[in-house]
């Protein structure tokens, strides 16, 4: 994971931002992923995951590969919403598609 250009050692977090927002929104699952989203059309703009070596053990497929599985928008009833900053949001931005 060393080499993973979206793979933090230091912070142990796995980053891909698609697309920055001036005031997103985010919300976190039980897994650990923050899920970042545009506040007035609920689309995702990118992930993180925390605490990625725990993660990566739990999903690692057989030929050492993961996946994370998002939706295209996030519903709009989710309450635990936190507002994230311009330069929170786009800090260490990097693109990337989801899959």
């Amino acid at each position: 994971m060393a080499e993973d250009p979206f793979y933090n050692s230091d912070t142990d977090s796995y980053r891909v931002i698609h697309s920055g927002h001036p005031s997103a929104s985010a919300v976190t699952n039980t897994e650990g992923i923050t899920v970042f989203f545009d506040p007035e059309t609920h689309e995702v703009l990118g992930f993180t995951i925390a605490e990625f070596s725990k993660y990566y053990e739990n999903h690692v497929t057989e030929d050492g590969e993961f996946e994370v599985v998002l939706p295209a928008r996030v519903p709009a009833n989710l309450e635990e919403e936190m507002d994230f900053d311009e330069e929170t949001i786009k800090s260490n931005v990097r693109i990337a598609e989801i899959y």
